[in-house]
């Protein structure tokens, strides 16, 4: 359940919503508003922001809340209330309910470990960023966690992305699209001869595909770090196990920075051209 600190406040990336129709297809609805409801001492919901606000749009079909948690919220689990009508004022209102929980923080006191995690601004997912993501989970294998993973652990939602509730995806968008962001810059630098600008909303297409190479090794790089605090080995009554997965993660890693290199040097590779000074087939006088 996601957990949101008092003061924060809120952006796309926190309490948000993406409506689609019965297809499955992302739309605008003609009416989304909302209400927040905290859950008091007897499990009952009492209304703590005025009823049925209208939120902000990030995107085609895509909603959030744009709030700064009261500080006068006290801590508990609290209820967001999504009111949906897809084509006419005159339809049945659809309701979606999400639960979160506030966390009462000081930032200026030193109680907090990483204050900074709290107060940066999520990444902001917009639509035209969906296929470069998914061409780095497809080199990953994390399209599709029912069909690729089936040892690691249950997470705690019960559905994610409409897979079943028994495994999720390794690595968020957000993850993803800061290592993108961070390989576009790398190839800006890669040429020493020459200088780019381009970032991911103007990076061309095979700019893009290389460097869903580099963000794929940005990504087992990360896991890899992840993992390495998590080794250990024992030995007992002559059964021994060792786990040692951050060594998986890192070999991965530099077969894929290799392949990143390689074709990195050759889309940022300064060509040659010839340029002439065009003039009158015949001249006259």
């Amino acid at each position: 359940m996601l957990s949101i600190t008092t003061g924060k406040p809120l952006t796309p990336g926190d309490l948000s919503i993406l409506t689609r129709d019965a297809k499955g297809c992302i739309v605008d609805p003609v009416c989304v508003t909302y209400s927040i409801f905290a859950l008091d001492d007897h499990d009952q919901l009492q209304l703590m922001t005025p009823p049925k606000l209208v939120p902000h749009r990030s995107g085609c079909g895509a909603y959030w809340v744009p709030i700064t948690i009261p500080t006068t919220w006290p801590k508990g689990q609290y209820t967001l209330v999504w009111y949906v009508q897809y084509y006419n004022p005159e339809d049945p209102v659809a309701q979606v309910a999400m639960e979160f929980n506030v966390v009462p923080v000081d930032p200026a006191t030193s109680n907090m470990e990483a204050p900074s995690v709290l107060f940066t601004p999520k990444s902001i997912i917009l639509p035209k960023y969906a296929p470069a993501i998914a061409m780095v989970r497809n080199m990953l294998s994390d399209e599709n966690p029912d069909k690729n993973y089936h040892f690691r652990p249950p997470t705690p939602n019960k559905v994610i992305a409409g897979f079943t509730d028994r495994v999720g995806f390794i690595w968020t968008d957000d993850t993803i699209l800061r290592g993108l962001s961070f390989t576009i810059s790398k190839m800006n630098w890669f040429n020493k001869q020459n200088i780019y600008g381009f970032t991911i909303d103007t990076v061309p297409y095979d700019w893009a595909n290389c460097a869903a190479i580099g963000a794929a090794a940005f990504c087992l790089g990360k896991e890899s770090a992840r993992w390495a605090e998590e080794e250990f080995g024992y030995s007992l009554n002559g059964v021994s196990l060792d786990l040692r997965k951050a060594d998986l993660y890192k070999g991965l890693r530099e077969s894929y920075l290799q392949e990143f290199n390689e074709m990195a040097d050759k889309i940022t590779f300064n060509r040659p051209v010839s340029v002439g000074l065009r003039q009158q087939r015949w001249l006259l006088g």
